[in-house]
């Protein structure tokens, strides 16, 4: 009996270390990895987007900001901040659009001294080889850098943006998605500042 109450105790005891050590490694580990996650996964998107920055904005992002409501749910964001000389510049978020084959998720970069998009970058996609992948080529994103909120849309609705040709839903969606991503900047811009205000 002695030796069973014996054993209850060490057992006990390593478990206790054992979580308090795990505890201890996860506190001190999960933010490094996160911003390691975010630097090589979303971080090239995050720099190519944003323009005229000093600063570190991967290293700076405010992450679960709420932002605004869509059908009675709060709109929840991760932004990337750019700032020159401690000065906010622009901002990055992360928008999905709907493809011919599915998802397709745009980091986009806004200008908030005149309201403009800095850049677009598509990250992840399942369009078709030669056809809507074509999202990816600088020949389509860079025609996005400094459109104002009403130039954004399809050249045959009006706007600045040829559609790849082949791939008019991969088009369409994505230039839906950018539009809606500056509408809901331009409803939630004192949000936004609010909350990227502390460098």
């Amino acid at each position: 009996m002695r030796e069973i109450t014996r054993m209850i105790v060490v057992l006990t005891a390593i478990s206790v270390v054992s979580g308090l050590v795990l505890s201890f490694v996860d506190k001190y580990t999960k933010e490094p990895i996160e911003y390691q996650r975010l630097k090589f996964v979303k971080g090239p998107a995050v720099l190519a987007v944003l323009t005229d920055y000093d600063n570190d904005p991967i290293k700076e992002y405010k992450k679960n900001v709420v932002i605004g409501k869509k059908n009675g749910q709060p709109i929840v964001k991760t932004l990337f901040p750019g700032r020159k000389g401690g000065k906010l510049t622009g901002v990055a978020f992360e928008v999905t659009a709907q493809g011919y084959h599915g998802p397709i998720t745009i980091m986009v970069g806004i200008n908030v001294a005149n309201d403009t998009l800095t850049g677009m970058r598509v990250m992840t996609h399942s369009e078709t080889p030669g056809l809507g992948a074509r999202a990816v080529e600088p020949s389509f994103y860079k025609q996005f850098s400094g459109l104002k909120p009403n130039e954004i849309a399809l050249s045959d609705k009006g706007g600045k943006i040829n559609a790849i040709s082949g791939a008019t839903m991969t088009s369409t969606g994505v230039v839906n998605a950018i539009k809606d991503a500056m509408e809901l900047y331009l409803h939630s811009k004192k949000e936004i500042l609010e909350a990227l205000k502390a460098g």
